[in-house]
Formats: structure tokens, C-alpha cells, sequence
């Protein structure tokens, strides 16, 4: 009985001796892409990191992270600040620097960064963003012109095409419009900087404040280039 009592009580303590491992381990993964993602790119703050999945021995083991989640207050990269951003990145390796077979992540470009990609393209006019669109306002010949337009994913970058318009309070025809404004303003085509990591604009959602940007990529080094 004594020789089984001690064997229980080895058993117990590899265990607990594992487990304790197998958390430190975690621990040091998630620190560690943790520095990988804030050397990458300009992070507000320290990237919250968690790795999904137990144990993590067995994926250690395997070299390679089943599934990696990470959130960061914001991200900025050639000049372009994502705000409330978060990252889901799938087949992680363990090797040093860490690729992702799949990440995807998504972020608000706010009204102030998107302000100033429209102004590059019409100079005058203000943006702000809303769950209906977004609204554009601007003066033509001294009356006030407001347009609602509908963001979307166009050649890589943003593009905006004017669904409503109301000129000095009436609503108008956008074809009629087009004569006074320029078709430019109608259809804005916008280009988007680099986006983080090298990944690629696959949906827009307009948002109280901003648009929500979708980004997807394959094989993405989570390094400094």
C-alpha cells in the first residue's frame, strides 16, 4: 500500500511538474510574438497575445501553433493608423521569426485618417463616418452639397461611390450632379498605403467613427522585414 501511495504521489507531482512547464512555456511563446508583432510594426502599447490550445507541449512539440489571437489598441504602418485592432493567425511556427500560414486581421481607419486620403483626391471636402455610409460634405457655388456614398474594397484600396445626394437640402440625381462636381467625387477611388504585414484589403464596413477594414494574408512573417 505504501509502495502505490508513493508511486500516486510521484505521478501527481510529474504532473503538476508538467503542467507548470507547459505554462511557462505558453507564457514565454506569447511574450515572445508578442515582441515579434511590436517590432513589425508601430504599436500603441504592448500587443495582447493569447495562444490557443492545451497543452501547448504537444504543439511545441510539433513546432507549430494551432491558433494565435492578439489585439492592440493601434497599429500604424507607412503612415496609416488602424485603430481597435485584432489578429487571428492560424498554423504558427515556433521557430524564430514566426510565419503564419493564415492571418487575418481587421481595424478602424478613423474619420481623421480617412479624412486625409480624401483629401488627396478632393481637397474641401469633410468626412464622416456612420453605420449608413459615408458622408461627404462640401459647398458648390455657394449651396451646401451633402452625398452619402457606399465604401468598398476597390484595386487594393478603398474605393467610395456616392448612393445619395442632397444639394441645398433637395434631393438630387447623381447623374444630374455630375455636370457641377466631376465624376472624381462621385466614384472616389482611394490609395491605401501599405498595409500591415504586407496583407491585403478583402472587405470595408463603415462604422460610427471610421471603417472597419478586414485584411487577410498566407505565410506572413510576423517580423521586422
Amino acid at each position: 500500500m505504501r509502495r502505490l501511495i508513493a508511486v500516486l504521489v510521484v505521478a501527481a507531482l510529474l504532473v503538476v511538474a508538467a503542467l507548470v512547464v507547459d505554462r511557462f512555456l505558453h507564457a514565454s511563446a506569447e511574450e515572445r510574438i508578442a515582441g515579434e508583432l511590436g517590432a513589425a510594426v508601430d504599436v500603441t502599447g504592448q500587443p495582447d497575445v493569447t495562444v490557443e490550445g492545451f497543452p501547448f507541449l504537444t504543439q511545441l512539440a510539433a513546432g507549430e501553433l494551432d491558433s494565435v489571437r492578439a489585439r492592440a489598441d493601434a497599429v500604424t504602418t507607412e503612415g496609416v493608423r488602424l485603430v481597435d485592432v485584432t489578429a487571428h493567425a492560424r498554423a504558427v511556427t515556433v521557430e524564430t521569426p514566426s510565419t503564419a500560414g493564415q492571418l487575418d486581421l481587421t481595424g478602424t481607419l478613423p474619420d481623421e485618417a480617412l479624412q486625409q486620403l480624401v483629401r488627396e483626391k478632393a481637397p474641401g471636402v469633410t468626412v464622416t463616418s456612420a453605420t449608413d455610409g459615408v458622408h461627404l460634405t462640401t459647398t458648390v457655388l455657394g449651396v451646401d452639397l451633402a452625398l452619402v456614398a457606399e465604401p468598398r474594397v476597390q484595386d487594393g484600396g478603398i474605393g467610395v461611390r456616392v448612393a445619395r445626394v442632397e444639394l441645398g437640402g433637395a434631393q438630387v440625381d447623381t447623374e444630374d450632379l455630375a455636370p457641377l462636381v466631376g465624376e472624381d467625387l462621385l466614384d472616389l477611388d482611394l490609395e491605401v498605403p501599405d498595409l500591415p504585414l504586407g496583407l491585403t484589403l478583402v472587405d470595408v464596413t463603415p462604422r460610427d467613427g471610421g471603417l472597419r477594414l478586414s485584411l487577410t494574408g498566407e505565410d506572413v512573417v510576423l517580423a521586422a522585414p
